[in-house]
């Protein structure tokens, strides 16, 4: 086999190429969201709360807190690293240092579908912001909140593209118990 040899433009393009990947690696680090801090305690239960869900939204989609419910519980069991109890209301104070309560309120949900979209030329995606407590089950009290937006979060933003709109609320659901696992130290 007989190897070329590269000419002169050649390496001056291997250069230019290798030079612009290692630039991509050297990104500002201000730019960088900071991930959040760990739990301080481990946690082996996750007690699941039902999903909070204003009266105007509830009647709207009817099924979204159920969903989303489901999303959260069917992600936290796939982690094969939490015990989850679906719990009608929050004790006060449980007697398991290991219980960890999830609480949920759905504060804003629009799903548009890809028909409507068309026939309207409407562009934006299905449109979700929920708020997450995590609560302590042996204190009572709420140790990290966060709020979940598909409009700031680019996995959500690609979950509620096209067909798959009609799944956001589970998808969401995904997401807090992605990052539950994540936070929780094992």
């Amino acid at each position: 086999m007989h190897a070329k040899r590269l000419m002169p433009e050649g390496w001056a393009m291997l250069l230019l190429f290798v030079m612009s990947l290692t630039a991509c690696g050297g990104k500002d680090a201000k730019n960088e969201p900071v991930p959040d801090p760990k739990l301080e305690t481990s946690y082996q239960r996750v007690l699941v709360l039902p999903v909070d869900i204003g009266g105007q939204f509830a009647e709207k989609y009817p099924d979204a807190a159920a969903d989303c419910r489901f999303g959260l519980v069917e992600g936290l069991s796939e982690t094969k690293r939490f015990q989850v109890c679906l719990v009608d209301a929050a004790p006060a104070k449980t007697a398991d240092s290991h219980a960890l309560i999830v609480k949920l309120n759905i504060t804003n949900l629009r799903i548009i579908s890809s028909v409507m979209r068309i026939i309207h030329d409407i562009p934006w995606p299905a449109d979700f912001d929920i708020k997450m407590a995590l609560i302590d089950g042996k204190t009572g009290q709420i140790i990290r909140e966060k709020e979940f937006s598909t409009r700031n979060n680019p996995v959500a933003m690609s979950w509620t593209h096209g067909d798959n709109d009609q799944y956001i609320t589970r998808n969401m659901g995904k997401i807090v118990s992605e990052y539950i696992a994540a936070v929780a130290p094992q």
